[in-house]
C-alpha cells in the first residue's frame, strides 16, 4: 500500500471500531427504548461492517495475487451492498423516533427504503455476473464502467432524500440534537456520493458515514440522558404520591378505633394490633423514600401487617391466603401492599356481601418472578379505571417499571373480582 492507502485504511478501521463500540454501548442501554435501540444498533453494526469491508478493499487494492483479487472483489461487493442496506436501517430508526415522540404516529415509508435496497442488491448481483457498473480487473484495480457507474449513486440519493424529506416534515417530533443528527446522517453521505463521482478511488462516502454515525450516536446518548432525567422526575413524583397514599388519615383513625374497641373487649388482641400497626407505621418511615427496591419478604411483612389489621376490622368478612413459592427477588416498596389495599378498598368496602377472599402469591416462571394479588370482590371495569386514571395503580405501575424494569397488569370484571400481576424480570 502507498501512503495514501495507509491513511484511508486507518480511517476505515478506526471508523469500524468506533461504530462497533457504539453498537455495544447502545446494547447496554437498550432498556431506554428497546425498539429504537435495536434499530440504531443494527445501523451501527452495518456501518461498522461497511467500513471494515472498505478497509479490506483498500488494503488488497492493487495486489494481483489470486487470493487478494478474490478478497477485494467480494469486499467491494459488500461495500456497495452494505451502503444500500444502511439506508433502510437508518430510516427505521428515524421512523421509531417519530413514533415514540408523537405518541404512536406510525410511518411506513421505510418499506419504500427496503424496496430501494432490494432493487440495489439485485443490480449488484447482476453486476457480479455481467459487469455493467464496476469491476475489479486482473491487477486488483477498481474500474468503473462508462455508462452505468452512476446507478449506485442514484439509488443512494433516492433513498437518502426520501428519509431526509420525511425527517424534515416531522422534525417537530425530534429533539434539536436528534434533528441535527438525522439531517447530518443524510446530508453528509450525499456529499460523499457527489465527491466519489469525481474521485472514485477515495472513501469519502464511508468517511461521511463515520462522521454522521458519531453525531447520530451522540444524539442517542443525549436522548438517553434526557430519558434518565425524566425517569428520575417521574420517580420523585411517584414518591410524593406514595407518601400521600400511605398516610391516609382514615386508615389511621379506623385502626385506632379498632384498638380502642379491642382494649375494652380483648386486651390481648389489642396488644397484637398495636404491634402490627406500629410495624406498619415503622415500615412507612423506613421504606417510603427508599431509592432502591426492597426484598419481597420485607414487602410481604408490610402486606401482612396491613391485611391483618383490615381482617380484624372486617371480622369474618375477609379471609387472606398466601402461596409464597419464590422470595429471592426485590420489588418497589409498597407495590404489593398497594394492590392489597386496592383489593380491600374496591373489592369489599364497595358493597361486597359475601365473604371476601384475598390471595397473595409469588412464583418463578423461567427468567421472571411473578407476584399475584387476587380477590373475589366487586371488581371494576378496567377500561373505565384507565380513563379515570387510578393514582395508586398508575403510581405503582410507574415505580415497578422504573425501579425494577418490570410491569404491572390488572384484570378485573364487575362482580367477578380482580387479579393484579407484577412481573419482575431476572437481572
Amino acid at each position: 500500500m502507498d501512503e495514501r492507502q495507509i491513511v484511508y485504511f486507518s480511517i476505515e478501521i478506526w471508523g469500524a471500531f468506533f461504530s462497533l463500540i457504539a453498537a455495544l454501548t447502545i446494547l447496554l442501554t437498550r432498556h431506554f427504548d428497546k425498539s429504537g435501540s435495536r434499530k440504531l444498533m443494527l445501523a451501527m453494526l452495518c456501518s461498522a461492517a461497511l467500513m471494515f469491508c472498505d478497509g479490506v478493499s483498500i488494503f488488497f487494492r492493487g495486489n494481483p495475487s489470486t487470493s487478494a483479487l478474490v478478497i477485494e472483489r467480494w469486499s467491494t461487493f459488500a461495500v456497495y451492498f452494505l451502503s444500500f442496506l444502511i439506508i433502510p436501517l437508518s430510516a427505521q430508526y428515524v421512523s421509531q423516533i417519530i413514533y415514540k415522540r408523537s405518541g404512536g404516529f406510525k410511518l411506513y415509508w421505510e418499506l419504500i427504503e427496503w424496496g430501494i435496497f432490494v432493487f440495489g442488491a439485485l443490480l449488484l448481483i447482476v453486476n457480479a455476473i455481467y459487469p455493467f457498473i464496476f469491476y475489479v480487473d486482473d491487477v486488483g484495480r477498481f474500474v468503473r464502467m462508462p455508462y452505468f457507474f452512476w446507478v449506485p449513486s442514484l439509488i443512494g440519493f433516492t433513498g437518502i432524500l426520501t428519509t431526509l424529506a420525511v425527517a424534515l416534515k416531522y422534525s417537530k417530533y425530534m429533539m434539536p440534537i436528534e434533528r441535527a443528527a438525522v439531517v447530518s446522517f443524510q446530508v453528509l453521505p450525499m456529499a460523499g456520493i457527489i465527491i466519489k463521482l469525481f474521485y472514485p478511488e477515495t472513501p469519502f462516502v464511508t468517511i461521511a458515514i463515520v462522521v454522521s454515525s458519531i453525531i447520530l450516536f451522540v444524539s442517542y446518548e443525549a436522548s438517553y440522558v434526557q430519558f434518565l432525567v425524566e425517569q428520575e422526575q417521574k420517580l420523585s413524583e411517584a414518591k410524593l404520591k406514595l407518601v400521600n397514599q400511605q398516610m391516609k388519615p382514615h386508615f389511621i383513625f379506623n385502626t385506632l378505633t379498632l384498638i380502642r374497641y379491642q382494649c375494652l373487649t380483648a386486651p390481648n388482641d389489642a396488644a397484637q394490633t398495636v404491634s402490627e400497626f406500629s410495624n406498619y407505621l415503622r415500615s412507612i418511615t423506613d421504606y417510603l423514600t427508599e431509592e432502591d427496591c426492597i426484598s419481597v419478604e420485607t414487602e410481604l411483612d408490610i402486606v401482612k401487617n396491613y391485611l391483618n389489621i383490615q381482617s380484624k376490622r372486617f371480622g369474618d368478612g375477609i379471609k387472606v391466603e398466601y402461596d409464597i413459592e419464590e422470595t429471592d427477588f426485590d420489588v418497589p416498596p409498597f407495590s404489593i401492599q398497594t394492590l392489597a389495599e386496592n383489593a380491600v378498598h374496591h373489592g369489599f368496602k364497595s358493597g361486597q356481601g359475601d365473604k371476601g377472599l384475598i390471595k397473595v402469591s409469588t412464583k418463578r416462571d423461567k427468567n421472571k418472578r411473578i407476584v399475584t394479588v387476587e380477590d373475589n370482590g366487586a371488581g371494576f371495569d378496567v377500561r373505565e379505571m384507565e380513563k379515570k386514571g387510578s393514582v395508586g395503580i398508575k403510581n405503582t405501575r410507574n415505580r415497578v417499571k422504573i425501579m425494577c424494569g418490570g410491569e404491572l397488569t390488572i384484570e378485573s370484571e364487575p362482580g367477578k373480582g380482580t387479579r393484579a400481576v407484577i412481573i419482575i424480570p431476572e437481572v
